[in-house]
């Protein structure tokens, strides 16, 4: 169980490396290689029964797999009644997240 511990902690960490190479290839408009690291993130959070979290999954769209990027492609609305993040994606995609 330790050993399963210390993977995960692994595999966590490359998540988080996988969508900071994901953003930085969106930013320099390689949108080939943003999808594939998206891709590869979450193939890697199948394989060892990760979940992303609250944060992470924030950083991507599920529906086309881009990594969003506020200005570039995703538009962000505040609901201030319900105090709800909404993220509207260049692909038609809405992700809704709690502030």
């Amino acid at each position: 169980m330790a050993q399963q511990t210390g993977i995960r902690e692994i595999v966590y960490e490359r998540i988080g490396i996988l969508l900071t190479l994901a953003e930085k290839a969106l930013r320099a408009g390689d949108e080939k290689h943003a999808r594939r690291y998206v891709f590869l993130a979450r193939k890697l959070s199948t394989r060892y029964n990760c979940r992303f979290p609250k944060k992470e999954r924030a950083r991507f769209c599920k529906s086309c797999g881009m990594p969003r990027l506020v200005g570039k492609n995703t538009r962000v609305r505040l609901r201030k009644r319900t105090r709800m993040a909404e993220y509207l994606c260049s692909c038609g995609e809405t992700a809704g997240f709690k502030y």
